[in-house]
């Protein structure tokens, strides 16, 4: 999805339009306009100062520590024995930002760009500490006088905001509010410095939750500039989880420079010399999105047609063929939807506190077995070619994650017999599970690439330690990135073109490889009749449409009792 670029207006003059056809596509949009750029209201909310407490908030949250009229961060609280270690620091600008909540003061705001940020702080109001060496210090339990944890505030005072400032939209927009306010399940997040800044360009190895489910992803770099001779690439832990990174290299094509180079899932590269629009792009449901799949413009095919039961939701391409060839390159810019990563945490609600006993025993099933879950509930990006037999698959595609859209290359060999023939492929997954702004094939042969790999020349976390060993080649050690908070800033040796080949451009992709595990904390027991039901193929994608009925249901309800 884009930054929102229009009036506020033109946003519910196209939910308008949508709502007409009872569809959420504009919702869905409204939704990630609010994320990146609204404001929500936080509070504080007292927890008991208990070795469990702090225990349990050390391994997921940034702790903010107040002594007396002076507040510093702690990084990577640990508590041993009833006393919290870390390290002293100077509040970074960001988090200068969010002070506590003054007792009857109201509830502060805070952009919603910076929701995982401002959530995931706590306040520890504290009498003493003791110093250990340099920055380290140590809090003993006895010290602790106060611990309030941040959470949004969903009461009645963002019901009255929303309410004035939309009026008779109050309905959409409350329900638009629960969908911002989802726990996000995503992955690691990489940002690469632009020639001015770090800019976000998209997260690591999606999908990657559990050990058994460790995979390799090559991510396009497209705005990466070199900086003083050298690429900076950073990888952070902004949510509530523990991440594990095996290697981060970074892969840089050299290319001519009137081809687009684009890596294949498994890293091979492809040249883009002629890509080929749709000649026609028909739904499932028969509504044509030729116009819309032409450009890369962020009025995406959301795949939220209505369909019976556990089907999954598709658009068919046709691509002319004129040159005859037996083999193409299947373009696709595409991302994940927010409201897959809703999804899935309302499924992990339903094991209740014994979440983390069941995330414990997902360590030990066999990849091939996560893998085969994911592909029966519609998850990956199906890819298929008509053929005289009917449908052939030709690839699944894994998630990529829902913060920002990025360029896949699909390749393909055509049958014998259908070079002559206009090509068609099939696109389908779950119900809005994926979001496709742009198709096109390429027909045009591969042409040379050499393809220059390399570890990083260093690589510093957020304590000054040096990682460059651990992410340097793909081995038994890893980057563990375990609390909120924690980066690893990277960079690597820039190589100029070779002075023979002068007009050659460079294309540079990030290659991770890793897996993430959630940290949660639910209550209540375990739903286990419906969880029983996720066993069954297409269960998720009839979870989503429940819960998108759900979301009509309270929608409507709101638009007749604003």
């Amino acid at each position: 999805m884009a930054p929102p670029s229009t009036p506020a207006f033109a946003a519910v003059r196209l939910f308008r339009q949508r709502l007409v056809a009872t569809t959420l596509s504009w919702l869905a949009l409204a939704a990630h306009v609010i994320l990146i750029s609204g404001c929500n209201y936080y509070r504080t909310k007292p927890q008991e100062v208990t070795p469990v407490s702090v225990t349990r908030l050390a391994e997921s949250k940034l702790f903010l520590i107040h002594q007396g009229s002076k507040v510093w961060q702690l990084n990577n609280p640990q508590l041993k024995d009833e006393v919290l270690t870390g390290q002293k620091a100077t509040l970074t600008p960001a988090l200068a930002t969010y002070p506590a909540p003054s007792p009857g003061g109201g509830s502060p705001r805070y952009k919603s760009k910076n929701k995982e940020l401002a959530l995931n702080l706590v306040h520890l109001y504290i009498t003493d500490f003791q110093a250990g060496e340099g920055e380290q210090i140590n809090i003993p339990l006895t010290a602790m006088n106060r611990l309030d944890v941040v959470e949004a505030n969903t009461g009645k005072n963002i019901l009255s905001h929303v309410l004035g400032a939309t009026g008779i939209w109050a309905g959409i927009f409350t329900l638009i509010g629960v969908i911002a306010l989802l726990t996000k399940s995503s992955c690691p997040f990489v940002y690469v410095h632009n020639g001015e800044q770090y800019q976000f360009v998209g997260e690591a190895y999606g999908g990657a939750i559990f050990a058994p489910s460790e995979r390799d992803d090559y991510m396009p770099l497209p705005d990466i500039q070199v900086t003083e001779g050298q690429f900076q690439v950073k990888i952070t832990n902004e949510l509530r989880e523990r991440q594990y990174t095996n290697v981060a290299e970074l892969w840089v094509a050299h290319h001519a420079d009137n081809v687009q180079v684009l890596l294949d899932k498994v890293g091979n590269a492809h040249t883009i010399a002629r890509p080929q629009v749709p000649t026609n792009v028909v739904s499932m449901g028969g509504v044509n999105y030729t116009t819309q799949l032409a450009a890369t413009d962020h009025k995406a095919f959301l795949f939220n047609e209505a369909a019976p039961g556990a089907t999954q939701n598709s658009v068919v391409l046709s691509f002319a063929n004129p040159t005859q060839s037996k083999t193409g390159k299947l373009v696709l810019h595409a991302q994940n939807s927010l409201w897959l990563d809703y999804l899935y945490g309302e499924f992990t609600k339903k094991f209740g506190d014994a979440y983390n006993k069941w995330a414990l025993t997902q360590k030990d099933v066999p990849a091939k077995e996560l893998n085969q879950w994911s592909l029966d509930q519609g998850i990956p990006l199906k890819i298929s070619l008509k053929t005289a037999n009917g449908w052939q698959l030709i690839d699944n595609i894994p998630t990529v994650g829902p913060l920002a859209s990025r360029d896949l290359v699909i390749p393909f060999t055509l049958p014998e017999g259908l070079a002559s023939q206009p090509v068609q492929v099939k696109v389908e997954t779950g119900f809005m599970f994926w979001e496709l702004d742009y198709a096109a094939v390429d027909f045009s042969p591969n042409q040379p690439v050499r393809l220059e790999k390399s570890p990083p020349e260093t690589a510093c976390d957020e304590i000054g330690r040096n990682q460059r060993q651990v992410l340097s080649k793909v081995d038994t050690d890893y980057l563990q990135q375990l609390h909120p908070g924690t980066e690893v800033t990277l960079t690597y040796r820039a190589t100029p073109p070779a002075a023979s080949q002068p007009a050659q451009h460079r294309t540079a992709f990030l290659h991770t490889r890793g897996y993430y595990e959630h940290i949660r904390q639910y209550e209540g027991i375990p739903n286990l009749p419906q969880l029983y039901a996720f066993r069954q193929p297409g269960r998720f994608i009839e979870f989503s449409k429940e819960k998108y009925q759900e979301s009509q249901r309270e929608m409507n309800l709101a638009l007749v009792n604003p």
